[in-house]
């Protein structure tokens, strides 16, 4: 796997731009000027993802490295899965190939109203596919390495800090 310095988070590569030499390999990491950290990875098939939606980072159909969004309920495939945020400037479509950020300051889509939208409380999955919520109480399902950093509203995008999130054990 390689690592790339100054890459253009937000950039949507399609399949026919990869034939012709465009974006990078599957799994190559990039860091922008700010020190934030991306992986180049495949969205998945029946994927339309936007900027800020969580994803989780797992192997399908063969590829490494693909983004499918993090589905409501239950966590699959477990614990130990790896997750991060989409960074588009556009709708990211299956097969197309985008920058998924797993570290730096970041903005993530909220949803489920709850007043623990605040800073340093436990971030969980809501109850809207690739969004994300607040809690108080210990969660079976929260996600280690990803913290609100500001009071985020419900309907928007909240401000949130990454470290290589990933579902935590139960």
């Amino acid at each position: 796997m390689s690592a790339m310095h100054g890459i253009t988070p937000g950039e949507v590569y399609s399949s026919d731009d990869r034939s012709q030499g465009k974006g990078f390999a599957t799994g190559t990491r990039g860091f922008d000027h700010s020190g934030k950290e991306y992986i180049y990875c495949l969205v998945a098939a029946s994927q339309n993802l936007v900027n800020g939606n969580l994803v989780s980072l797992i192997s399908a159909a063969g590829v490494a490295f693909t983004a499918t969004i993090f589905a409501t309920g239950g966590p699959a495939p477990g614990p130990g899965t790896p997750l991060g945020l989409i960074v588009t400037s556009v709708t990211a479509s299956a097969s197309n190939y985008v920058w998924v950020q797993v570290f730096g300051a970041s903005s993530a889509s909220i949803t489920d109203a709850t007043a623990s939208n605040l800073p340093n409380h436990l971030v969980v999955p809501a109850s809207v596919s690739g969004a994300i919520r607040g809690t108080i109480a210990t969660a079976s399902s929260f996600i280690e390495g990803m913290v609100f950093t500001a009071t985020s509203t419900t309907g928007s995008t909240g401000n949130v800090f990454l470290s290589y999130p990933r579902i935590a054990p139960a």
